[in-house]
C-alpha cells in the first residue's frame, strides 16, 4: 500500500550516482567509532574484593543495571548508524532533500543526543562507583520524569509515529528509483549495519521504549533501600506512561494513513440514487475525522441479500465501504418494506451515531442490529461480525462512541483540529435513510401506536389536555430578569464610592421594570453599558440578595423540568424504535 502525504511527495527524477562519493560513507564520526565495540561486562571492570562482598540479591541488581547500560550503548550505536550510514549520505548524495529526510527520520539528531546523554550519565555512575553502582534512581528519574520526561515523550512519539509511513515511502522509492535502491542495498551491506536492513533499524526506537519499564522494575525488585526502590518504581511508571502515549500516537498515525488510503480509493457515485445523500456526502473527507476502529463485516440488507463491506467507525458516524476492484464504494441499497405494496427503501451506507442504539440478533450470535432512530421511525442495519469476539468488540466500541457523543451534547469531539467545521445535521428522513413505513399487519395485541405507548407508561390523554408549558422560554426570561436585577440593583461598596441615595434604589427598580418592555437588542446594549460603567467592587443589598435567591430557586426548578422533558424525549425515541422493530403501524 503506497500512501503519500500531500506535502511530502518524493521527487522521481534522476539524481547523482549513489556510489560517486561512496568513500565518504566510510568516514565515521568519533562517536560512532566509540560505539563500534561492544560494551565490556561490569564483572571484568569491578574490583574482585568488591565483587566478593556482594550478596546474591545485590549481584542480581548489578547485572540488570549493567544490562540497562549495555543495551543503551547498543541503542545509541544503531541510532548513529541510521544517521551516519543512511540519513546524512542520502542528503549528501542529493537522493532526498532535507525536508523529506526530516519527515522520514523526524528529530533523529535530537533523539540521538538525548539517548547519548542518558548513556553518558549511566557511564559516569559506573566509573564513579568503581563499576558497582550504588544509586541509580536519580539518574533514571531525571531522564524519564518531569520536564525532561515530557521532552523525551515528545521526541519519541514523533519519531515512532512516522515509522510506518517512512517504511512505506522507502519501499515505494526503491521500486521507482534505481539509484535510490542501489544506495540502500549498498548501505545495508556495510559492517556497521550488522546484517540488518533499513526496515529492521527504523523500528528500534519503539522496541527500546518497551524495554525500559521491564529493566527498571527488575532493578527495583533487587533494591533493598526503600527510598531508592520507590524512586526507581516511579521511573518505571513514567516509562509506562511514555510508552502508552507513544502507542496512542502510533495508532493515530496508522489510522490516518489508512484513512488517506481509503479516501484515495473512495467512490461516492453509488449515493446518486438519493439526491439528499449525494449532495451531503459527495465531497466527504474521511481524513478529517479520527478512525476509532475498522474491520470486515457482512451487511445483511435483506434475508436474501448480504454484502461484504469494510466497516469504519469514525467519531460521529459508521461508514460501510463496499470493495469493487481497487475502489471503495459508498453505495445505497434497496430494501423491500414489510408491506408488499410499499416501494423499496434506500439504505444509506453512512450511519450517523447521534441517535443510534444496538440490539442483539436472536437468531445469530455473531450478528447485531444497529438501529438509527428519529421522531417518526427507525432504520435497522443487521451487521454480522467474523467471530463472537469481534462482535463483542464492535458493540463495545460503538456504544462507547455513542455515549461520548451524548456526553458532548451531540457534538463531535473526534474531528482533527485542522479540519473544517462538520455540521451534525438532523437524522435523515425515512425515505432517505431507510426508514420503516407502516405495515398492513400491525401488532397482535397492540393495534395502534397509542395503545403501545400507553402500555409503556406514556399518559397521552393527560398530556393532550394539559396546559402547554413553555419551560425553556420561562427559564430564559428568568435569566434575563436576574441579569437586570443584578446590574440594575447593585450599590457600590463604601470603600469605593459613597452610599446611594434612598431614592436611587427605587429608581433602579422602576427602570428595570420599564426596560422589560423594550426590545432585546436595546436591553443587551443597556446592560453592557451599565456593566462597563461600574469598575469598583459591587455589593448587593440584603433585599436584592433575597430576590436573587428566590429567582435562582425558580430557575433551578425550571431547569429540572427541562431535564425531565429531555429524559422523556429519549424514552419516547426508544419506544418508537421498539414499536418499529415489532412491525408497528405509525398511520
Amino acid at each position: 500500500m503506497h500512501i503519500c502525504l500531500d506535502s511530502l511527495v518524493l521527487p522521481e527524477g534522476p539524481g547523482p550516482s549513489p556510489t560517486s562519493t561512496s568513500a565518504q560513507l566510510e568516514e565515521m564520526e568519533p562517536r560512532l567509532l566509540e560505539f563500534e565495540a561492544d560494551s565490556p561486562n561490569w564483572r571484568d571492570l569491578a574490583p574482585p574484593d568488591g565483587l566478593s562482598r556482594l550478596s546474591k540479591k545485590e549481584t542480581k541488581r548489578q547485572e540488570v543495571i549493567n544490562e540497562l547500560f549495555a543495551t543503551e550503548h547498543a541503542h545509541v550505536r544503531m541510532l548513529s548508524v541510521l544517521q551516519m550510514i543512511f540519513s546524512k549520505p542520502l542528503e549528501r548524495e542529493e537522493l532526498l532533500t532535507a525536508t523529506e529526510l526530516a519527515a522520514i527520520f523526524p528529530n533523529l539528531d535530537e533523539l540521538i543526543e538525548m539517548h547519548y546523554n542518558f548513556y553518558e550519565n549511566l557511564k559516569k555512575l559506573r566509573v564513579d562507583d568503581n563499576f558497582i553502582v550504588k544509586s541509580i534512581s536519580t539518574t533514571v528519574l531525571n531522564r524519564f520524569g518531569g520536564t525532561e520526561g515530557d521532552w523525551f515523550q515528545k521526541l519519541t512519539a514523533r519519531f515512532c509515529s512516522h515509522q510506518s509511513w517512512a517504511l512505506d515511502q522507502i519501499k515505494s522509492r526503491q521500486k521507482k528509483d534505481p539509484r535510490f535502491n542501489a544506495f540502500i542495498l549498498e548501505a545495508e551491506s556495510k559492517r556497521q549495519c550488522r546484517r540488518l536492513q533499513l526496515k529492521d533499524i527504523i523500528p528500534i526506537e519503539m522496541q527500546r521504549l518497551t524495554k525500559y519499564p521491564l529493566l527498571l522494575e527488575n532493578i527495583a525488585k533487587s533494591t533493598e533501600d526503600p527510598t531508592e526502590k520507590e524512586r526507581i518504581q516511579q521511573s518505571a511508571e513514567c516509562c509506562r506512561r511514555i510508552l502508552n502515549h507513544v502507542n496512542e500516537e502510533v495508532k493515530e498515525m496508522e489510522n490516518l494513513l489508512t484513512l488517506k488510503d481509503y479516501q484515495r480509493r473512495l467512490d461516492t457515485s453509488g449515493l446518486k440514487p438519493s439526491t439528499s445523500l449525494y449532495t451531503e456526502y459527495k465531497n466527504i473527507d474521511l481524513t478529517q475525522r479520527k478512525m476509532l476502529y475498522e474491520g470486515p463485516v457482512t451487511w445483511r440488507v435483506t434475508k436474501e441479500k448480504a454484502i461484504e463491506v469494510q466497516c469504519v467507525l469514525l467519531g460521529d458516524m459508521l461508514v460501510l465501504l463496499q470493495k469493487q476492484d481497487d475502489k471503495l464504494v459508498l453505495k445505497c441499497h434497496s430494501k423491500s418494506n414489510l408491506a408488499p405494496q410499499e416501494v423499496k427503501q434506500m439504505l444509506s451506507p453512512i450511519i450517523k451515531l447521534n441517535s443510534v442504539f444496538l440490539r442483539d440478533v436472536a437468531t445469530d450470535r455473531k450478528a447485531f442490529y444497529v438501529i438509527f432512530t428519529w421522531d417518526s421511525g427507525a432504520q435497522i442495519y443487521e451487521l454480522v461480525a467474523q467471530s463472537l469476539g469481534e462482535k463483542k468488540l464492535w458493540t463495545e466500541v460503538i456504544k462507547s462512541t455513542v455515549d461520548d457523543l451524548k456526553k458532548g451534547g451531540g457534538k463531535n469531539s473526534l474531528l482533527l483540529s485542522s479540519s473544517p467545521t462538520i455540521r451534525l445535521t438532523a437524522p435523515l428522513s425515512p425515505s432517505e435513510n431507510g426508514g420503516l413505513k407502516s405495515s398492513s399487519g400491525g401488532l397482535n395485541l397492540k393495534s395502534s401506536l397509542i395503545d403501545f405507548l400507553s402500555d409503556k407508561g406514556f399518559d397521552l390523554i393527560g398530556h393532550s389536555t394539559s396546559d402547554r408549558e413553555n419551560v425553556a422560554s420561562s427559564a430564559l426570561d428568568q435569566v434575563m430578569s436576574l441579569k437586570r436585577l443584578v446590574v440594575g440593583s447593585i450599590s457600590l461598596s463604601e470603600d469605593s464610592q459613597q452610599a446611594e441615595k434612598p431614592g436611587q434604589e427605587m429608581d433602579a427598580c422602576q427602570s428595570t421594570e420599564e426596560s422589560r418592555t423594550t426590545d432585546t437588542g436595546a436591553e443587551e446594549e443597556e446592560e453592557e453599558e451599565e456593566e462597563r460603567s461600574i469598575s469598583a467592587p459591587l455589593v448587593l443589598s440584603p433585599e436584592r440578595m433575597d430576590e436573587v435567591c428566590r429567582r435562582l430557586l425558580s430557575l433551578e426548578e425550571q431547569l429540572k423540568s427541562l431535564q425531565t422533558v429531555e429524559e422523556e424525549h429519549h424514552r419516547l425515541q426508544e419506544a418508537l424504535s421498539e414499536f418499529s422493530l415489532e412491525g408497528g403501524n405509525f398511520q
